[in-house]
Order: C-alpha cells, then sequence, then structure tokens
C-alpha cells in the first residue's frame, strides 16, 4: 500500500509547490498596478509582516498581502524587513520590494553643498529642504571632531566642523539626524584626503586645520579656480611678511552674511576673526573649501604680489605695491574714490 500511495504522494507535493510557485509568479509581479508612479511609506519600529503587507496593499503596491507574506517567508526574511521611510515604484515586484525593506534602502533627499558655503548657510539650506533644525545642525557641529586633525582648543572657534564638510551632493535618508548628517559629511571629507593629498600635507609647513583655514578665504575670494594658486600666494606671502591678510571674508563671516560691499565700520568690528585688525590667520575656517582650494595652498603660486582686486567678470588683478594697487582699483572703476577701508592697507604695508 505504501508503495502504490508513494508516487500519488509525490506528484502531489510536485503539484503543490508548481501551484504555489505559479500563485507567487502571477501574483507577485504586480503588473496590473505599474502605473510608473513613485509612492511613499512609512514602515515604523515593530511593524510586522503582516501589517507591512497591509499597508503595501492600501497603497496598491502589492496585488495581495498573503503572496507577499509567502514570498517574504520563503526567502527567509519576514523578520528582516526594516523600520523608515520609503519610495517604491507602483509595479515593483513582491522580490523587489522584500528586497528594498530587508536591506534598509529607506529613501533619499538629494541635498548639494557649495564650494565655500559656511556651516550657518548649509544650516538654512537644510531647513528650507525640511531635512533637519538650522540651530540643532549648528549644534551638532560645534564640537564635533571624529578625526585628530579637526581638534583645537582655541575658545574663538565658533564651529570646530566649520571647514571639514565636504562640498558635494549627498543623499540624505528622511530620518537621518542632524548629527547623521554632519557626520556624513565629514567621513565623506576624510575619504577625499586620498594617499597622494596626505603626502602632499607632509610637505607643507602648515598643519591640516591652518591649510583648510588658509584654504577657506581662498575658496570665497577666488570666483575662477586657476587663480586660488595665485591668491594662495598672497595670502601667504603677506603671513611671510607678518602684514594682517586682510581678506574680506573674515568680516562676511562676522556678520553671518555675504555683503557686496565691506565698509571701514565693518573693518573695525572686534573679533578674533577680523583679518583686518589681527595678524595671522583667524581662529579656523571661514566656509568649507574645496579640495582645489586646499591643493592651492599646499603648493601656491609665489610671487612678490600682495594686493589684488576683482573686475565685474570676477577676474583679478595682481600687483606689489599699495600705490599700484590704489591706480588698478581706479583703472577698473573709473572715478572711484578710494575711501577708508583700501587705505588701511597702506597703513599696514
Amino acid at each position: 500500500m505504501r508503495k502504490k500511495f508513494l508516487p500519488i504522494g509525490l506528484a502531489l507535493a510536485l503539484a503543490i509547490s508548481f501551484g504555489g510557485y505559479w500563485y507567487l509568479d502571477y501574483f507577485n509581479t504586480n503588473t496590473s498596478l505599474a502605473t510608473g508612479q513613485k509612492v511613499q511609506f512609512t514602515v515604523t519600529e515593530g511593524m510586522t509582516t503582516s501589517d507591512i503587507a497591509k499597508l503595501l496593499h492600501d497603497k496598491k503596491l502589492i496585488q495581495t498581502p498573503e503572496s507577499f507574506r509567502l514570498a517574504a517567508k520563503l526567502k527567509g526574511l519576514d523578520s528582516r524587513l526594516q523600520a523608515g521611510k520609503y519610495e517604491i515604484v507602483a509595479g515593483m515586484s513582491d522580490r523587489e520590494i522584500i528586497d528594498i525593506l530587508s536591506k534598509g534602502k529607506v529613501h533619499t533627499q538629494a541635498f548639494a553643498v557649495p564650494e565655500g558655503a559656511t556651516i550657518n548657510e548649509i544650516a538654512l539650506k537644510l531647513e528650507k529642504n525640511h531635512l533637519g533644525s538650522a540651530q540643532a545642525f549648528k549644534d551638532a557641529c560645534k564640537n564635533y571632531t571624529p578625526y585628530t586633525y579637526m581638534e583645537t582648543q582655541n575658545p574663538n572657534v565658533m564651529y570646530k566642523a566649520e571647514g571639514f564638510l565636504a562640498p558635494a551632493t549627498y543623499n540624505i535618508p528622511e530620518n537621518a539626524t542632524e548629527k547623521d548628517i554632519v557626520a556624513m559629511m565629514v567621513q565623506q571629507f576624510n575619504k577625499k584626503l586620498t594617499p597622494e593629498v596626505r603626502s602632499d600635507l607632509q610637505g607643507s609647513y602648515m598643519n591640516l586645520r591652518d591649510i583648510v583655514t588658509l584654504a577657506s578665504m581662498v575658496e570665497r575670494e577666488a570666483t575662477h579656480k586657476e587663480e586660488m594658486p595665485l591668491i594662495a600666494g598672497v595670502f601667504e606671502k603677506r603671513l611671510q611678511k607678518g602684514m594682517p591678510i586682510q581678506s574680506d571674508t573674515t568680516i562676511q563671516y562676522i556678520l553671518g552674511a555675504q555683503k557686496k560691499v565691506v565698509t571701514y565700520d565693518d573693518l573695525e568690528l572686534e573679533s578674533p576673526y577680523n583679518t583686518y585688525l589681527n595678524k595671522g590667520l583667524p581662529p579656523g575656517p571661514v566656509g568649507n573649501p574645496s579640495m582645489d582650494a586646499i591643493r592651492a595652498v599646499i603648493h601656491p603660486v609665489m610671487t612678490d604680489y600682495l594686493y589684488f582686486v576683482a573686475d565685474d567678470q570676477g577676474y583679478h588683478h595682481f600687483t606689489k605695491t599699495y600705490e599700484e594697487h590704489v591706480k588698478m582699483i581706479q583703472k577698473l572703476n573709473p572715478g572711484e574714490v578710494i575711501g577708508e577701508a583700501e587705505r588701511m592697507g597702506e597703513q599696514q604695508e
């Protein structure tokens, strides 16, 4: 009797298996739901596979909750679906959706950090894009120093992370905290310190924090990247001669906003960041520079130039003396009266 029923039992098992796979193949494809529309949904902590299946069915992303649960179980992933905010294209198969949920491939939003942007500017942009609180982002930057080269004991530094948030476009998960975002940007900066860059750094007389500080000024001064090494050379020449750097970028950093015309009153602002009143480097970076600006500081073009002024196209004209500097200003802007802001350069030459 057992021998007679064995083939029947095998045939029945095969039929059930075939039927199960046909069922999954038919219902798992979700082709009837394929609109191509992107649908967002959130899986919260504690949700079961059944809860998730019902949510997906309600969102018209799967045909039947039963087929989704069965597919997840057969793949051994029914207990590994992760919480988070997701974006699914209607028409994806159950298997594709399960793969996304099991790997925690949460929905992200692109966020660009411009070259030279300050922490204050990045914070405001984050808040405007609804990716976090500006104040919470700034608070996260105050004392964040995961790498030794970021550390400083200078009490006048506004944000220890300033200068080390790599300009780039980031895919920010919508459940990321402000601290997560800062960490992501700082890690990207560290990745950009390739063996070649680190080798160049060893040949510099400045440490990395000072290089980044000077590079942040070069970045915000330069409109055209090819001028960065020349601008860096002027700043380094002034440092060598014991002259104040006198960069408007540091005044704008104190003011907290980009100002088209810096006035004499602005130049008298009492602040350790004021490079008109104080010799040497400011306490820390005044923005987050690109690797181009950092390389320009590591490899400056050294000349006898001590001054430069930009024309209306953003190109700089370099001069050796204050008198030449004044003539250049008047040549670029005929009839312009040289004000007290420019005369501060004469006092320090």
